[in-house]
């Protein structure tokens, strides 16, 4: 194993914000030490350990490290045992070689820590994937200015045949303020071009595209989407949520995001992933059916290097109609791929966040959903046994999520369906309680706060900023809580990223936000693994190092737990195994 160090987290500049003081225990190094911990939820797992028979001899062994198990006990060894892709023995260094023998790869640790593989709860993979591909990358903050957007947009132009749609993603705002087709007409007058901010939940379009699609002066908004105007009545190009983007959408070409693509955006990302120190995602944002189906497909090929769970996204109560039968048709399931379930979004982004009292972004009080459609359609998928997951900004969002869940819970009572609310941003007391009673799972990303507190300050104001994404009050209450990145919605993809923004909860303009909500280190590392393994009902699985479940680790270069809070950052993974399989090493 080379032990180069290979800081490849180049937007730490950005991101590195100076002056907090930010707390995290050390972890110790000893053999089977034990880490005092509070406030976590425990998955409790209660997998059979493996036995070997007599004579026989381990695939793999990592000797001589710092291997922070994530068990029940918290338990920290020295060493761990893998055999056909499954945990043997974890413990200490002599122990776990008297399983080795000619035959066994055996990795020198040199005291590196040893952590269970990164599981990102809320992702988007695929998405991650068309970018820079059948999107053009205009992604925030390294496109930051009108002017660079227009640069990338030009250089997609020039091979593109006229007439034909230029699509991409990524920008938050430019300069302070979001780009409108002013800014893309004179780089495409002969192409209909449709921009989706990172977020997802707003795109901007240029003229040509509002020509083709009809949209003028006198075109009312469609339903609960936005066709934002300027003074008299014209439209600017910006698009509000998901139905006026779809105004736009249903022009493209079939073949722009066609099966043999979306496959590709599957394929593609996994390496990256894996160097981040990801071994599991879930994502929760696979609209399209053909995206479903690519998923399927890359793991029935055995193409899947990182483990992945997939849920299906209903935008429209009319999509429920078949939509059950037509997911079972093509499902396939195994160690790599499953189907989880449904994604329903409550609201939008925030500039269209749902909430109890008037805000200032665009509009506060149209949920995507209608209430009694959000109650069928979350009864429909709990009825045959499959999670939700609500996506919820504001708190009359969250509200309406609790409310469907809980309708669905009364009326066809299931042991354990551990539904989930995204993001769940605001809250009010009475939600955060009924969360709690509900058995909810709470799938979060603090980097929320440092790419957009800002603009909740903006938006919402400082009293509801700051108490947004309450984690601590989540674990206290015993939440369950799993951290995600929301990659490619949010500028980072990286774990670092989360647990840092985890303990530090700092804007960008170094402003705290509600910093009596701050996570220790130990916590952000338990809610990324152990946390978010427990919201795929995986706890048995994965999620800690533990004698019987997957071998899913990875190897840090520096310790996570001892390093300095803003060089959690810089840190990288020199070694990722997936089922005892190296996917990544450098």
């Amino acid at each position: 194993m080379h032990h180069n160090r290979n800081h490849r987290l180049s937007r730490r500049d950005f991101l590195k914000l100076s002056g907090a003081a930010l707390g995290g225990a050390a972890l110790a190094c000893g053999g089977t030490e034990l880490i005092e911990l509070t406030a976590i939820p425990t998955a409790i797992s209660t997998v059979k350990p493996p036995t070997l028979a007599p004579g026989e001899i381990v695939d793999a062994i990592l000797v001589n490290g710092n291997v922070v198990t994530m068990s029940a006990q918290r338990s920290v060894a020295k060493a761990v045992a893998i055999k056909n892709g499954i945990i043997q023995f974890v413990g200490d260094d002599q122990a776990v070689r008297n399983l080795s023998g000619d035959g066994t790869q055996i990795f020198d640790l040199n005291g590196r820590t040893v952590t269970p593989g990164l599981i990102d709860a809320h992702c988007h993979l695929s998405a991650c994937g068309l970018l820079g591909s059948a999107y053009v990358d205009v992604s925030w903050p390294a496109v930051f200015t009108v002017e660079q957007m227009q640069a990338k947009l030009s250089g997609r132009i020039a091979t593109t045949a006229p007439g034909e749609w230029v699509v991409g993603a990524g920008w938050v705002t430019y300069e302070g303020r979001s780009p409108t087709k002013h800014d893309l007409d004179p780089v495409s007058p002969n192409h209909p071009v449709m921009l989706i901010n990172q977020g997802g939940h707003m795109a901007v379009v240029n003229s040509l595209a509002l020509e083709m699609a009809n949209v003028t002066a006198k075109t009312k908004d469609p339903g609960n989407g936005r066709f934002l105007r300027e003074a008299n009545d014209e439209p600017n190009g910006l698009v509000l949520n998901h139905p006026a983007m779809d105004v736009f959408r249903k022009l493209w070409p079939a073949d722009l995001l066609d099966l043999k693509t979306y496959e590709a955006s599957v394929i593609d990302p996994q390496a990256k992933f894996a160097s981040m120190g990801v071994t599991s995602f879930q994502d929760v944002y696979a609209r399209d059916m053909d995206r479903m189906k690519a998923y399927f497909n890359v793991a029935k090929r055995g193409e899947m290097t990182i483990r992945g769970q997939v849920m299906n996204v209903l935008e429209y109560i009319q999509e429920l109609d078949g939509r059950i039968d037509e997911i079972e048709a093509v499902r396939y399931e195994d160690d790599f791929m499953h189907f989880g379930g449904a994604k329903f979004q409550a609201d939008g982004g925030l500039e269209g966040s749902y909430t109890l009292e008037p805000h200032n972004g665009i509009a506060w009080d149209i949920p995507i959903w209608k209430p009694k459609d959000l109650n069928e359609a979350v009864r429909a998928f709990h009825d045959v046994g499959y999670q939700v997951a609500i996506h919820t900004g504001g708190d009359a969002a969250v509200a309406m999520a609790l409310d469907a869940i809980e309708n669905a819970m009364n009326k066809n009572p299931r042991s354990d369906p551990r539904h989930r609310i995204e993001h769940s941003v605001l809250n009010t007391d009475k939600d955060l309680q009924r969360e709690k009673d509900l058995g909810v799972i709470v799938s979060t990303q603090p980097t929320l706060i440092t790419a957009f507190g800002e603009g909740m300050f903006r938006i919402w104001g400082e009293e509801r900023t700051q108490r947004v994404i309450p984690t601590r009050t989540w674990l206290d209450m015993g939440v369950p809580l799993a951290l995600s990145s929301d990659a490619p919605s949010m500028p980072w993809w990286d774990p670092q990223s989360t647990l840092y923004a985890s303990i530090a909860r700092i804007t960008v303009t170094k402003k705290l936000v509600g910093p009596e909500q701050a996570m220790t280190i130990e916590e952000a590392m338990y809610a990324h693994t152990m946390g978010s393994a427990y919201a795929d009902f995986a706890e048995n699985k994965k999620g800690s190092l533990e004698p019987g479940k997957f071998a899913d680790l990875i190897v840090w270069h520096d310790n996570p737990y001892t390093v300095a809070a803003e060089d959690i950052l810089d840190l990288t993974i020199d070694l990722t195994m997936v089922g005892g399989k190296v996917v990544h090493q450098v």
